[in-house]
């Protein structure tokens, strides 16, 4: 089975990626603190902000299209990508945003109950393995296993 190759780290990466999982902890954070206020009915006014959170969906769509063309890809591929990419750019818009409102208007609520640190926990949590995810994701494809299996 392919091995990940092993990186080592100097202070320059570090300072990357400690940026890009402070980052991803946050958006995580944002999205989880949504879905609260949108399963509790703390959404109000989330109507007249659908129309932002659409925009950036078809904003990520061709954006997606546009860098997916440069990477020799089949249309297939690209078409089905670019919606993927689409699909999570509105699901994390639409509850980041909601979820930022949410804490803006409830901080002492979120913190005093402790929801805010659990998410910040699980956001890390998702982080960390959504990384592992990525330098591994050929260990975790269906053709990777199946050509171990043939011998190839």
């Amino acid at each position: 089975m392919a091995m990940a190759q092993r990186r080592r780290f100097d202070a320059e990466s570090i300072g990357r990626a400690g940026a890009l999982i402070a980052t991803c902890t946050l958006v995580l954070t944002a999205t989880f603190l949504g879905l609260v206020a949108l399963v509790s009915g703390e959404a109000a006014g989330l109507s007249d902000r659908l129309p932002a959170y659409v925009l950036g969906m078809a904003t990520a769509f061709v954006g997606a299209v546009l860098i997916a063309e440069t990477q020799s890809l089949d249309g297939r591929t690209v078409i089905v990508g670019a919606g993927g990419v689409a699909l999570a750019a509105f699901v994390v818009l639409t509850l980041g945003g909601e979820g930022l409102l949410h804490a803006v208007r409830n901080p002492g609520a979120l913190v005093t109950s402790h929801l805010l640190f659990y998410f910040l926990a699980a956001g890390m949590i998702a982080t960390g393995f959504g990384y592992w995810a990525i330098n591994h994701w050929g260990e975790l494809s269906i053709r990777s296993r199946q050509s171990s299996f043939k011998g190839g």
